[in-house]
């Protein structure tokens, strides 16, 4: 089903925001569709030029599915989006509040009597953090931009080879680890950091804490050497390399780390 993709005003969004918690936390407690829908009524919310395939998003009780799934069916229908139109609040906002209202309901459902149901609101629909942090956090943003980050044009016979690898295992305490640093926010050192761990498969645990040893690892070296200008490639053997380094050397870890990272 082919439909218009939706936005809204700064203004629309920022009275929304300023008084979510007095005026209109409870249309999202009482998952009230149609309070929401009339809500989103308005001249402030328009249609934008782009029309996309509309594909349902669901939430299955795999992660690795949840996320291979939702983020391959976000960024395919919105795959005409720049960077620079995704980092836009207003768009995700809009879009999760009309076209995606049915699986924010479904997910609201499911954290109903969680104590904290307010912030999982907010962190849902808006962006209630730093930029890049509340890219994956919002409910929808999170499917394209971890699909734009780990989506591979130079594999032909399938792009997403990389997602697939990085959510099999743990992948839902690894996005905010790994995806909200200035560093992966280039998206040629992300690749090359995913692959690199993956062809060292046979010597590190495809978990958090090894794309935390690699963060902190690159992250040291950008005091010494400019990382933006490494190519793909670069990332990915440099990668390769330390995690031999390691391996070879485990008392540069910690004894809890050793345990988390180097495959027995």
């Amino acid at each position: 089903m082919k439909i218009k993709a939706k936005t809204c005003d700064e203004n629309f969004l920022e009275e929304i925001k300023r008084n979510f918690d007095t005026k209109y936390i409870d249309l999202y407690r009482n998952f009230d569709k149609k309070g929401i829908q009339e809500l989103f009524n308005n001249e402030l919310v328009y249609d934008i030029e782009h029309e996309f395939e509309y594909l349902e998003l669901f939430d299955p009780k795999s992660f690795s599915d949840l996320f291979t799934n939702n983020i391959k069916k976000t960024y395919e229908a919105l795959k005409f989006l720049t960077p620079v139109q995704a980092s836009r609040e207003e768009f995700w906002f809009t879009m999760i509040n009309t076209v995606y209202l049915d699986y924010l309901l479904d997910y609201l459902k499911t954290v109903s009597n969680s104590k904290n149901f307010n912030e999982k609101v907010k962190n849902s629909i808006f962006y209630n953090s730093s930029n890049i942090r509340a890219q994956v956090i919002q409910r929808i943003s999170r499917y394209w931009w971890l699909g734009y980050k780990t989506y591979d044009e130079k594999n032909v016979s399938n792009p997403y080879w990389l997602t697939e690898y990085f959510f099999e295992y743990d992948g839902s305490s690894k996005i905010i680890s790994f995806f909200s640093s200035n560093l992966t926010n280039n998206k040629d050192i992300a690749l090359g950091i995913i692959e690199g761990i993956k062809n060292r498969d046979d010597k590190v645990i495809n978990n958090r804490w090894t794309y935390l040893t690699m963060n902190k690892y690159f992250n040291a070296m950008g005091g010494v050497r400019i990382l933006d200008i490494m190519t793909r490639e670069e990332i990915k053997k440099e990668t390769m390399k330390h995690i031999d380094y390691i391996v070879k050397n485990p008392e540069l870890l910690s004894a809890e780390d050793r345990k988390r990272v180097i495959k027995s």
